[in-house]
């Protein structure tokens, strides 16, 4: 029986528990308003930053090990027809896109809002986000191609509308962030803050973003949701061949050894 599935399962939750973890420690501690904050802003301060980057991390890892063995899964299937490069070449365009997008969770995860590089901050959540979004889609157009010889055209929807709506939630986001800052630092002329009242310049579209930065966050990992019932009909394996028959000799091609050791990746 193969337990593949397990794995975007836990990235899911994992990443959900951290979140929410985060949140509830900084509205009892005062540290963000209680009305949706950005979700940078609940792992900005002690001790909720601890408690953001370590497990964050870790989602970052379990996000880049669903998309690695999405790809391989769709690189075994696609041997089954040698002609097929389109098949493959999306295959390595949304892994790419995808491994940059894990990259950008640990960025966000190790360089918080509210420090000196908050700049790093922000790249990290735009690759996450921007990114992250463009995987989905690169995958949903994945799965149109390999309907209906290998996927069924509901799963197809199903991914394609999870994408349509991280998209708008997404560009929801950035125009209001960018309203909301505008307003706040033109009549006010400081900085932006982690703490939003109803009367401050800008609320409404502060508020409006940061829902739109939750729903995109959730839509993007319910994504991942759809790989779990296609990951447990796979096995993938760790292959160890030893090339000497004693590890203190030198490699040379006529001590190569031809026994092979196979073990499951997750066994």
């Amino acid at each position: 029986m193969s337990y593949l599935g397990l794995l975007p399962v836990s990235l899911v939750l994992l990443a959900a528990i951290t979140i929410g973890v985060s949140y509830v420690i900084a509205v009892v501690n005062h540290d963000v308003s209680t009305v949706f904050p950005y979700i940078s802003d609940t792992g900005s301060n002690r001790p909720e930053s601890c408690i953001f980057g370590q497990f964050l991390n870790i989602a970052a890892f379990l996000a880049f090990s669903t998309m690695y063995v999405r790809y391989k899964a769709v690189e075994a299937i696609s041997h089954r027809s040698n002609d097929d490069h389109k098949l493959r070449r999306l295959n390595k365009v949304s892994l790419f896109f995808g491994v940059l997008a894990a990259l950008g969770v640990s960025i966000v995860a190790n360089f918080q809002e509210g420090t000196d590089v908050e700049i790093v901050h922000i790249i990290g959540a735009g690759m996450t986000f921007i990114l992250g979004v463009l995987y989905c889609f690169l995958q949903a157009a994945l799965s149109f191609h390999m309907c209906p010889d290998y996927n069924g055209r509901c799963i197809c929807t199903i991914r394609l509308a999870i994408s349509l709506m991280s998209l708008v939630a997404l560009l929801l986001t950035v125009i209001s962030a960018a309203i909301a800052l505008n307003e706040w630092t033109s009549k006010t002329h400081s900085p932006n803050k982690f703490k939003w009242l109803p009367d401050d310049p800008g609320y409404a579209a502060h508020l409006v973003s940061t829902v739109g930065e939750w729903v995109t966050a959730f839509t993007f990992l319910s994504f991942f949701f759809t790989y779990v019932r296609e990951f447990d009909k796979f096995e993938l394996e760790i292959r160890t061949r030893p090339l000497v028959t004693h590890l203190d000799q030198r490699l040379q091609d006529s001590d190569r050894e031809e026994v092979n050791e196979r073990t499951k990746l997750l066994s």
